[in-house]
């Protein structure tokens, strides 16, 4: 049960899916409306074998005009993170059994483990590169740890579309000045890096109503809180 409320690597993908397509500033202009498949992979000695199988290797977003939304299925346990950053609202949804509870906090107080640990430089490239369909544009990003934190500098090349996003949906991030939709990109922190790459672009069949927690659902500001209502203590 302690994996629901910690949130573990569904932190990152929070972090790193949302914070790069839902940018903390409100847009007036219409953002992306469907749902994206990522392939997921792991490069980190901390992982065991054993943890490397129980990680999800894809993942699917719905978006809807800065707004996200993902599910994880756990055993018997169903959670769904959604992202509101207009409304400033990061919300886990935990269906366990008969119950069903919500962990909410401030998105603008969400923090990104790159931006924290390290500085980016990015490089524009001439390359591009299919992805899902789509003519992707190569941009090579050097991530260079901050002087308290320890790690080694990396480089990686992402790959994004102007076609499905622009400047201001990598605003804040460790990606800001890529004009377009990351389609292929990394999580870099100082003992993992997860690798997200798009397989699939659906778009439209979402509807706003699906980005908002549903009533029957206690809701909840402190984690341990929640565990002890989940597990019945």
């Amino acid at each position: 049960m302690k994996r629901i409320i910690s949130l573990g690597l569904i932190a990152i993908f929070a972090v790193v899916v949302l914070s790069s397509l839902t940018p903390k500033k409100k847009k007036k202009s219409k953002q992306f409306r469907g749902t994206i498949t990522y392939a997921i992979s792991y490069d980190s000695e901390e992982l065991s074998e054993v943890q490397r199988t129980k990680l999800p290797k894809s993942i699917k977003v719905k978006m809807y005009d800065g707004m996200s939304l993902f599910d994880e299925v756990m055993g018997p346990v169903v959670q769904t993170t959604l992202i509101k950053p207009d409304a400033d609202k990061y919300i886990v949804m935990v269906e366990y059994g008969m119950k069903k509870a919500a962990f909410t906090r401030k998105y603008s107080e969400v923090t990104n483990d790159s931006l924290e640990s390290f500085t980016t430089q990015i490089d524009m490239s001439g390359d591009t590169k299919i992805i899902a369909g789509y003519t992707c544009k190569k941009a090579v990003v050097t991530f260079t740890p901050k002087d308290s934190v320890d790690a080694e500098e990396q480089m990686y090349s992402v790959y994004y579309t102007s076609e499905l996003g622009s400047l201001k949906d990598n605003k804040d991030s460790e990606y800001e000045g890529i004009d377009g939709m990351l389609m292929e990109f990394y999580q870099v922190t100082p003992k993992m890096v997860v690798k997200m790459e798009v397989t699939e672009v659906i778009k439209g069949k979402v509807k706003e109503l699906e980005f908002y927690m549903p009533d029957d659902y206690k809701e909840f500001t402190d984690a341990e809180e929640l565990q002890k209502y989940l597990i019945g203590e």
